[in-house]
């Protein structure tokens, strides 16, 4: 185990504007077959959802030269979030450094993949929120120590869940865990449930992804199981944020201060859905579909339509 190196990555990707970093084998998530076998027997309607999860359970046999997961996670609730966006748009959709490839800050994450490949280390990933990337970034960002789950299935860090994790396989074996003291949720809170209109959270770290709005607007491409309605998706255009808004650990950010995110409040305007119903389909091809994180894609304009029209109504 190469605690030297383990080390210099740490600091590298420190310094390179990740708020941590850690580093893993390849066995740490053995856990994860449990827990993927446990949600599919809670939901076993779920499972062509998931069926690319198979593939994370096969790294070994996939990258036979990976010896270790290196996790970075970065924190973007620096970032001023528009009171018109809110309750519309997931946060951690618009604020991806994914939709600003020739930005400052995404140029300084590319400099710590410029390092490792200097330094001679082979590696595979920097995805983020891909749909099916190569690496399951929230089971390998907890077995590195850097946060928990909580009931809603989302990670959270030291300050909440408003964190973009990135995650590489490396052929050097390494280990640099952190030692993290955030509490647990309560075990009579249920919140997360309570805010969740559809339902999908059925119970504390159990969901349905058929039924969650965030799926049901993006890769679901706006169909409606039994038991769902409309109604229950409420304004929101693109993603979710309603079970991670109302839970305890992230009630008290205030999304009205803190940086600009590169364009945004240029991109503010066209956002709105009275200007999506207007908007030419060049135009949304443009403009809008590269900056939703690939959560739609060109084909999905009358899905984002038929969003806009409803968070119209919905008013």
């Amino acid at each position: 185990m190469n605690t030297l190196l383990a080390q210099e990555i740490y600091d590298k990707a420190l310094a390179c504007g990740y708020d941590s970093c850690g580093i893993v084998p390849l066995d740490a998530l053995d856990f994860y077959k449990e827990r993927l076998i446990k949600r599919l027997e809670d939901v076993p309607e779920s499972k062509e959802v998931y069926a690319h999860s198979k593939d994370f359970l096969a790294l070994k046999e996939k990258y036979p030269w990976a010896q270790s997961i290196v996790v970075c996670t970065e924190y973007f609730g620096d970032y001023k979030f528009p009171v018109s966006l809110r309750n519309r748009y997931a946060k951690g959709l618009l604020l991806s450094l994914s939709n600003i490839p020739h930005s400052d800050e995404f140029k300084r994450r590319q400099s710590f993949e410029v390092w490792l490949g200097e330094n001679g280390i082979r590696y595979i990933g920097g995805e983020t929120a891909k749909p099916a990337g190569i690496i399951p970034l929230r089971p390998a960002s907890v077995a590195a120590g850097l946060g928990i789950y909580r009931k809603n299935n989302f990670f959270y860090g030291p300050k909440g869940s408003s964190y973009e994790l990135v995650g590489y396989l490396i052929d050097e074996s390494c280990e640099y865990i952190q030692q993290l003291e955030i509490p647990p949720c309560l075990d009579s809170c249920n919140l997360c449930q309570q805010g969740c209109r559809t339902k999908s959270l059925s119970a504390p770290f159990t969901m349905n992804p058929l039924t969650c709005v965030s799926f049901i607007n993006t890769f679901g491409d706006g169909k409606l199981p039994d038991g769902v309605a409309d109604d229950m998706l409420e304004e929101w255009i693109l993603g979710c944020d309603n079970c991670q808004d109302c839970c305890p650990f992230n009630k008290n950010h205030d999304w009205s201060i803190g940086k600009d995110y590169p364009g945004l409040n240029a991109l503010e305007l066209i956002l709105q859905p009275e200007y999506i119903l207007k908007a030419s389909d060049k135009e949304i091809i443009e403009k809008l579909i590269p900056k939703f994180c690939f959560h739609l894609t060109d084909k999905q304009i009358p899905l984002l339509r038929k969003s806009a029209k409803r968070a119209i109504e919905h008013k």
